[in-house]
């Protein structure tokens, strides 16, 4: 039997609330990674509006990838300072499309000696295991990776910064990442952590009281 279209379309935006806001208490990070979408079935007029814009935007968006992205042009930078100071950064991005797309960049910025590796949820653990280690062998290195790798996996010997290029709505994601680099067992005497953002993006503007309106619960 098939099931109302308005409550397909209700479980969507359930499940883009959740991705979005990223709750963390009661889900593990397996599977947080993957990029939302929905199809709700039976496409109304409104459907067929909002679906071209999307599509509009993506078709914008996708035209603004390598050397018009604002945002990785900065990323890179920060990324070779980190490296220049003797750094071993990971770069920790939402969704997988986000750190494929990272990773291929950096590849093409970074000399020839900085090894970039990717690690998203579309590796299953064993073999994010295995890349994390083979990465471990090279002098300079850099992983891109996704939320995947915020646990299970010890980083605290192979890396010592920690770059959130994208921002979680929930402080406790930013904790999880920083807490694989920055913990017992770390040999570095500096821990580099880069909460980067855009001055001129609203969203991250919010994300960013949102996560000082958390610190500050905490703090009392």
């Amino acid at each position: 039997r098939l099931e109302d279209p308005e409550v397909l379309r209700e479980k969507a935006d359930e499940i883009g609330r959740r991705m979005v806001l990223d709750p963390i208490e009661d889900e593990p990070a397996e599977g947080t990674d993957v990029a939302p979408g929905s199809d709700a079935g039976e496409e109304t007029d409104e459907d067929s509006r909002t679906r071209r814009q999307l599509l509009e935007m993506a078709r914008t968006a996708d035209g603004l990838r390598g050397e018009k992205d604002a945002k990785l042009q900065k990323a890179k930078g920060l990324i070779r300072t980190l490296i220049k100071e003797g750094f071993h950064p990971i770069v920790f991005c939402r969704f997988i499309p986000t750190a494929e797309y990272v990773a291929e960049e950096l590849r093409k910025a970074l000399p020839k000696e900085v090894e970039v590796a990717a690690v998203t949820g579309t590796l299953p653990p064993a073999e994010r295991k295995v890349r994390v280690l083979a990465l471990a062998e090279k002098l300079r290195r850099v992983l891109v990776c996704t939320d995947c790798l915020s646990e299970g996996i010890n980083l605290q010997k192979i890396f010592d910064a920690v770059v959130h290029y994208d921002l979680s709505w929930n402080p406790t994601r930013h904790e999880q990442r920083e807490g694989r680099v920055d913990r017992y067992g770390q040999n570095s005497k500096v821990v580099r952590v880069l909460t980067y953002h855009g001055v001129d993006n609203q969203i991250d503007g919010l994300v960013l009281d949102d996560v000082a309106h958390a610190l500050e619960a905490r703090l009392g």
